[in-house]
């Protein structure tokens, strides 16, 4: 019966206020679930051919592709995750530029609920084709520093993972870690961002650094540039006993040279 309403009361809200397109604002044929129409879903530079343990694009051009290839073929490395793989996994569909780092942008600096929705459903649509069969036990959003948590007035990765989360029926873990109030990501350069502080994430409570032994979790982060925060996340979560670390996110910048 509550369906029912739902759909009716769903029903007559298109009919008076339908749905637009995040990007060209054209109404929308039908609803759908990223709040994009067909032409801009299929214009996204999707990252394709990037390496399974960081994501970082490898294949010239492969950002520009305008179809998600659903093949399974042998996982790509870069030559840093030959050796020292990032993750033990990374689902990024997204390269950072474009219309990707638009939605982005709006999701970030004015508060996009309906922009970190579509990210989140992109995001969610390549977790499932990619790990049909390996989803993990628990989710940890990438934590933000006290006060510019309270200056921005929310977490877009927090809101990436409780979407994730209610999808996928996984819990997320909000108050696991903690960060350290430091400069500004935005103002820092890759050489910077690399020389991170190592102890620039904290464990939240010590009594709880067995919560985590032999489970298989998965970092949730909005975009990933250098990997130096996802690297010492995944560091930190190791040391407390995961068996296994994946990252996923939204977006990927790519590398200098390309």
């Amino acid at each position: 019966m509550k369906k029912s309403i739902n759909r009716a009361l769903n029903w007559l809200w298109e009919q008076h206020f339908p749905m637009l397109c995040l990007l060209c604002e054209q109404e929308l044929a039908s609803t759908s679930p990223d709040h994009l129409c067909q032409y801009c879903r299929l214009a996204l530079p999707f990252n394709v051919g990037a390496c399974s343990c960081c994501a970082i694009p490898l294949q010239p051009g492969a950002d520009h592709t305008n179809e998600i290839r659903l093949c399974q073929k042998p996982p790509l490395l870069c030559g840093q995750c030959l050796t020292k793989p990032l993750a033990d996994h990374a689902v990024v569909p997204l390269i950072h530029r474009g219309n990707a780092a638009h939605l982005m942008h709006r999701l970030k600096f004015n508060q996009g609920e309906p922009e970190g929705r579509a990210l989140a459903h992109i995001l969610l649509t390549h977790i499932r084709l990619k790990c049909p069969n390996r989803l993990p036990d628990l989710l940890v959003p990438v934590p933000m520093a006290y006060w510019p948590a309270v200056k921005r007035g929310f977490n877009q990765a927090r809101l990436l993972a409780d979407c994730l989360g209610r999808e996928l029926d996984l819990p997320v873990a909000h108050t696991l870690l903690t960060r350290r109030l430091g400069p500004s990501q935005r103002s820092l350069s890759r050489a910077e961002r690399r020389r991170m502080a190592p102890d620039n994430f904290r464990w939240r409570n010590e009594t709880e650094q067995n919560a985590l032994r032999g489970k298989h979790v998965a970092v949730v982060d909005d975009v990933m540039t250098t990997g130096a925060t996802a690297r010492q996340i995944i560091k930190l979560l190791r040391l407390h006993g995961a068996a296994r670390v994946d990252v996923w996110c939204a977006t990927r910048t790519p590398s200098l040279h390309q």
